[in-house]
C-alpha cells in the first residue's frame, strides 16, 4: 500500500535535501582532497592506489578499463556499487579502477551536488595522469556511476571532451537536477551513453539523458519487490536496484531483454513492449546493460523479478511480476 504519492515523496526528498543545507559553498579543499581512485585486480591481495599502482606483468593492459563511481552518502564499498565490482573481479576480463569520493559524499546533499564538477575534475585529472603513464587508450575506458556519481561519470567524460568509449549512468540522481542542468550526464559524455533508470520522480529521475535509456517496469518506485522496503529505506530499495540489475548483466549478459518502446507505452507499461510479442510488435530488443551494443539509440522497457537473479531472460510476458 502507498502511503505517499510519487509527487509527494518527491517533494519530501527534496525539501529535505534543502532543509540540511542550503548556504554556498565556501570551502571544501580538505574533503576534495581525499577524493581517491584504487586499481582492483583478482591477482592483487588488496586495492591500490592509482598514484602508486605499478602494473605487473600478468595484468593485461590492453582490457577495457571499467571506472566505477559510487553515490551520494556511500564508499567504495558501499551495497549500492560493491556488487559491480565483484562482478567485474569474478569475471576477470576486464580492468577495474573503483573511486572513493566518500569524504564529500557524506556531506550534506546539497553540498554534494554542488561540488559534482570539482569532484569530477578530480577523479579526470587522476585517470588521465593514469591511462597516459600506463599506455591506455581513450577508447579502452568505460565510465559507471550510480545516483549523483551517474552525473560525476559523465562529467568524467566531459573531461575528456566525450572521447572515451561509455558512460553508463545507474538511476541518475534526481533531486536538484533540472533538465537542462549543464553538469548533468547527457549524450555528450562519451562516445555511447546508457542509462537505467529505478527510482525516476523520486531518488532518481525520468529525464531521457543518453543515447539509450532504458526503464525497467516503468522506471519509477516501486520496483517489483521493493513496496515495502521503499517505505522503509525512503526509495534506496528501488535507487539501488539500477546497479543490482546492471551488476547481474555482467555474469548474465542476455537475461534482461528489453524492448524498443515509446515513453508514454512505457508509462503504460504495456505489453506490446516485451519480448514475447516482439515477432508480432516488428520492434527492436536488446540486452540490457554490460552487453549492450553500442550501436542502439532510443528508449527501452524490460520487465524484472522481484528478487535475484532479477532478469527474466525473453519470457517476460508469461512471467509478469505480481506487485
Amino acid at each position: 500500500m502507498d502511503f505517499f504519492s510519487r509527487s509527494e515523496v518527491f517533494g519530501i526528498v527534496l525539501l529535505f535535501a534543502l532543509a540540511i543545507n542550503t548556504s554556498a559553498v565556501l570551502n571544501y579543499d580538505k574533503e576534495l582532497q581525499e577524493v581517491k581512485v584504487y586499481f582492483f585486480s583478482p591477482s592483487l591481495k588488496h586495492e591500490e592506489a592509482v598514484e602508486s599502482f605499478e602494473p605487473s606483468p600478468e595484468i593485461d593492459l590492453r582490457r577495457q578499463l571499467k571506472v566505477l563511481i559510487h553515490g551520494w552518502n556511500a564508499d567504495r564499498n558501499h551495497v549500492s556499487i560493491s556488487p559491480i565490482r565483484t562482478a567485474y573481479l569474478v569475471q576477470d576480463a576486464h580492468n577495474l579502477l573503483v573511486v572513493d569520493w566518500s569524504k564529500v559524499a557524506y556531506l550534506s546533499y546539497p553540498t554534494a551536488r554542488r561540488l559534482v564538477l570539482p569532484i569530477s575534475n578530480i577523479i579526470g585529472n587522476s585517470l588521465a595522469k593514469f591511462i597516459q603513464r600506463v599506455g591506455i587508450e581513450h577508447s579502452q575506458v568505460h565510465v559507471i556511476g550510480h545516483s549523483l556519481g551517474a552525473h560525476i561519470a559523465g562529467n568524467v567524460g566531459r573531461y575528456f571532451k566525450g572521447e572515451l568509449s561509455r558512460v553508463t549512468a545507474l538511476d541518475p540522481a534526481g533531486p536538484l537536477f533540472e533538465f537542462e542542468s549543464n553538469d548533468a550526464v547527457g549524450p555528450d559524455v562519451a562516445q555511447f551513453v546508457d542509462v537505467i533508470h529505478t527510482d525516476g520522480l523520486t531518488l532518481g529521475e525520468d529525464i531521457v539523458r543518453g543515447h539509450v535509456d532504458f526503464f525497467p517496469n516503468g522506471g519509477i518506485a516501486p520496483q517489483p519487490g521493493c513496496e515495502v522496503l521503499d517505505i522503509v529505506t525512503l526509495h534506496g530499495c528501488s535507487h539501488f536496484r539500477a546497479p543490482a540489475f546492471f551488476a547481474e548483466s555482467i555474469q548474465l549478459p542476455n537475461n534482461f531483454i528489453a524492448c524498443a518502446c515509446s515513453r508514454e507505452e512505457i508509462y503504460r507499461k504495456d505489453e506490446i513492449c516485451l519480448p514475447d510479442v516482439r515477432e508480432t510488435s516488428l520492434r527492436e530488443c536488446v540486452a540490457m546493460g554490460e552487453s549492450l551494443d553500442p550501436g542502439v539509440r532510443g528508449t527501452f522497457y524490460v520487465r524484472t523479478s522481484r528478487v535475484p537473479p532479477y532478469g527474466l531472460g525473453q519470457h517476460t510476458k508469461s512471467s509478469e511480476p505480481s506487485v
